[in-house]
Formats: structure tokens, sequence, C-alpha cells
């Protein structure tokens, strides 16, 4: 018996007959991969959720206890802590991912070591970053936030810097283990505790409540983290140790000092941008704006990692034989699955609104939204891109693309900040716009990535139906016309992706 797998061009109806046979076998190749796959994007999927769940509701509960302007000083500590913490943590969660991946099999005492050395390092960079920006805190709050009430909130928020960074490592290292349970299991405990400490302490004692509220909850998931990986890591017959220290070093320096410039640039220069921001007039209130819509596209980033978190130590592995499936959900399962959650807030942006309260209006946030929805789904779509060049070493490509990024971002702010939160999200978004435009094909041209990651119609015209999408809700008045638009485009965009699914996934080579 045999069954239709390919579209005719000129009628769209499915013409190319296949035997089943043939895709019994494709299938049942790929059934393994997909359920290691599935599970482990369930359960981080699980995890992140709650854990971001909580997180939102906190966020809320801050934006609605808080002024504006008092959200905008909290985002703007929270963002100098970020800052900082990326010097303490220097991109050693995805080295500890990567080469304990690679070597928890073939060669469990070199795991042993990375995971023990990955654990010294973080400790002794995060005590040093933690003592530097207490020390300094006086002369950031003064002299570069203009706010010297915000000296006491980013001491308390040092001593979190410690244990942030000691989880990102250990929770990096579940991920190569790929324990995906455990690593959901402390994600979720993780929300449930600083979710209490952000709004217990917010309510008892303001901004700086909330930042030790936050400092104990990460200070105790730690323990507990620490005691997750201590179980995994014995079970898969390793145990944390500093043998052949030295010669490992090196190995995770020539790995994590790119990973983390990458990272190293993005984090100074959202503080710069949060920084430029807020030195202009009402600018925490701007900020605070920026901030609270923000939330949105934040729940698609999160959905983005844990598909991003499962595939990249399942790739690392080498376990599994490359198809087309597994390709196609390498480079573009996040993407897709992104847009699909993203469409809800895009069709229906009073949901922002009805959740954080009247002080953010539709007719205000929503230019900001849709400009931060795009830039996340963006950040989605290149994440197949970025597991290339992880596993092929390229990590040095990352921090050039991303210093476009950083450059893009802050030059077109110093000429649009008089926008506030709008001029901000412009800027932010033409960053990566660009930054897709240029380095995509470049890394094709680099024989890095396949070209279908960018050279595709079906691609553009996805692209295009979203974009439609967004412009239809902002600049049409008439709710007939609007509606049927969003109805129109809503379904482009379905018709689109299936489309390009089973193109992709059919293609013979």
């Amino acid at each position: 018996m045999r069954c239709v797998i390919r579209y005719k061009r000129k009628t769209g109806f499915l013409i190319y007959k296949m035997p089943f046979s043939t895709i019994t076998k494709r299938f049942t190749s790929d059934t393994a991969f997909l359920k290691k796959v599935l599970a482990g994007a369930f359960w981080l999927s699980l995890g992140l959720l709650l854990s971001r769940l909580l997180y939102f509701i906190a966020s809320v509960v801050l934006a609605r206890l808080m002024t504006v302007q008092q959200y905008g000083e909290f985002g703007m500590v929270k963002s100098t802590i970020d800052n900082f913490l990326i010097f303490s943590s220097m991109g050693l969660g995805l080295t500890a991912t990567k080469f304990i991946s690679e070597t928890k099999n073939a060669d469990k005492e070199k795991a042993s070591s990375i995971l023990g050395v990955s654990m010294a390092i973080v400790f002794v960079l995060s005590l040093f970053i933690c003592s530097s920006l207490i020390l300094f805190s006086g002369y950031i709050s003064t002299e570069i936030l203009k706010n010297p009430q915000l000296k006491t909130p980013l001491i308390i928020g040092s001593a979190t810097i410690m244990f942030i960074a000691l989880n990102s490592v250990q929770m990096g290292a579940l991920l190569g283990l790929q324990a995906y349970k455990l690593n959901s299991l402390a994600t979720i405990i993780q929300g449930v505790l600083t979710c209490i400490g952000l709004v217990t302490g917010a309510v008892l004692y303001g901004i700086s409540g909330a930042l030790m509220g936050n400092m104990l909850g990460f200070l105790l998931t730690s323990l507990i983290i620490h005691f997750l990986l201590k179980k995994s890591a014995g079970q898969n017959q390793l145990k944390a140790s500093l043998k052949n220290w030295q010669v490992n070093v090196k190995q995770i320096a020539r790995f994590a000092i790119p990973a983390s410039l990458s990272t190293l640039i993005v984090a100074p220069a959202i503080w710069m941008l949060n920084t430029s921001l807020v030195n202009t007039k009402n600018g925490y209130t701007q900020l605070g704006i920026y901030s609270a819509v923000n939330i949105f596209p934040a729940i698609i980033r999160m959905f983005n990692s844990a598909i991003s978190d499962t595939l990249l130590p399942v790739f690392l592995s080498k376990e599994h034989e490359h198809t087309k499936t597994k390709q196609f959900l390498n480079y573009f399962g996040a993407w897709v699955f992104s847009i699909i959650i993203a469409l809800p807030v895009i069709i229906f942006p009073k949901i922002v609104t009805a959740v954080l309260g009247e002080k953010y209006l539709v007719q205000d946030i929503l230019p900001v939204l849709y400009l931060s929805i795009l830039a996340a789904i963006i950040i989605a779509n290149r994440q197949g891109v970025a597991r290339d060049l992880i596993m092929q070493n390229k990590m040095w490509l990352s921090v050039l693309s991303m210093g476009q990024w950083a450059v893009t971002a802050l030059l077109l702010f110093y000429f649009l900040k008089g926008y506030g939160a709008l001029g901000y999200a412009i800027s932010f978004t033409a960053g990566y716009i660009l930054n897709y435009i240029l380095f995509v094909p470049f890394f094709i041209k680099k024989r890095i990535t396949e070209r279908s990651t960018f050279y595709n119609y079906r691609i553009h015209a996805i692209w295009f139906a979203i974009i439609a999408l967004m412009a239809s809700n902002l600049f049409v008045t008439n709710p007939v016309y609007k509606w049927t638009l969003s109805l129109f485009f809503t379904a482009s965009i379905f018709y689109l992706i299936i489309r390009f699914f089973n193109n992709y996934t059919n293609s013979i080579k």
C-alpha cells in the first residue's frame, strides 16, 4: 500500500506516493531520538514553566505593589546584578554541559575532573565578583545610576551572585548527564523558593526586602541542587574531583572564554541600555514599562530554552544518526513553538493589561510588546545555528555575532532614547534583525550551518505573515477588518509552517 507525502505546486494537494514500509522505517529510525527529545523537553518545559510561572506571578505582584518608578528601580538593580553575574559564571554552565555530555561515557575520570574544576573556578570567581560589587556599590548607585538609595539593594543583591553562579554550573552538569527530571525538579524548587522570597520580602520591606528574599531562595536552592547533582553523578559513576586540573583548566578556558564573552557582551549591553534609559526624563518609569511588558516575551524564551537545553546534550553525545526530522527539530523546532505560543498575545494584547493592571494600557505598550515578541522569536530561530557553533567549537564567531548586536542596539538607542521604552524596544529588536540578516548567511558560507536555515522562501513567508499580523493589529482600527486580517494571517502562518515541515522532512537529497 502507498501513501501521499508531497505537495503539488499548483494545487497544493499531496500527490507523491511512498510505500508505508518506507514511512514506517523512517518513523522507527527516529523513535528513540524523538522519545528522548520529547521526554527531555517535557521535563525541562515543566520545570521552566512552573518556575517561570511562579516568577511571572512574583513579577506581577511586584509590579502591582510598587509604583512604576519603583519597579523600574528594581529592574535596574536586577540588571546590574545580572551584569556582574556574567563575570562570575564565565560560561561555565554551558561548558559543563558540553564536556560532560561528550565524556560521561567514554572517559569518566575526565568528566569527574571537569565537574570538580568547573565548580571550583565558579566559586572563586563569584566570591571575587561579589566582594567587588559590595565595595563599589556606593559609586555605582551614586555616579552611574544617579540614585544613592539603590546602594543597599545593590549590596543585598550582590550576595545572590555566588549562589546563582554555582547553580548555573550544577544545572549545566545535570543537563550534561541528561538528568532531565532532576533538572526539572531543581528548577521548580528554585521557582518556589524565589517566588516566596520575592513576594514576602517586597510586602515587608519593599525593594530591599524583595532582593533579600530572592537571595535566600537561591541559597536554599543551591544546597538542594548540590544534593541532586551528587545523586545523579553517582548513578553515572562520576564524582567531582580536581585530578589533572591543570590540563582541564586549559581545555575549559579554551571553550569557556569565548562562550562567556558572547554573554559578556549581551549583559553589559543591556545594562548600558538600561542605564542610558534611566538617565532620561522619567527614565525609571519608562524602564518599568519595558520590564513589565517584557514579562510576556520571557515566556517565549522560557520554552525556547527548554527545547534548546534538551537538544544540545543529545546532539553533543552523538548517540543518534541524523535524519531530516531530527534536523528540522534541531533548527526550527524552538522557532515554530515560539511562534505558536506568541500568537495568543499578538492577537489578544489586552491580556497584558488584564494581567499587569490599568497602569499598562494597551495603546501605550502595544508597539513595545510586539517588538519584544519579535526579538524573542528571532532568538528562537537562531538556536539551531547556535548549537552548530557550540558543537564545532566556533564560539569566537558567536562573540563576533553578539558584538554586532550590541553595537547596533547601543548606537540606535543613542539616537532613540528620547522615545523611552519604545526607543529601547526598537533598538533591541533592530539589532537582532540585522544580526539575523548578516550572520546566518555568513555562517552558511563558512559551512557551519546548512543553507535551509536561511535560504528558503517558506521561512521568509512565515516572517512576513507574522509581521503583517502585528501590523494589522497596530494600524487597522476598524474591528471587522482587524479581525478578518488577524484570522487570515494566523491561518497563513499555520499553513506555511505545515508546508515548510512537509517540504523539509520529505525532501530527497
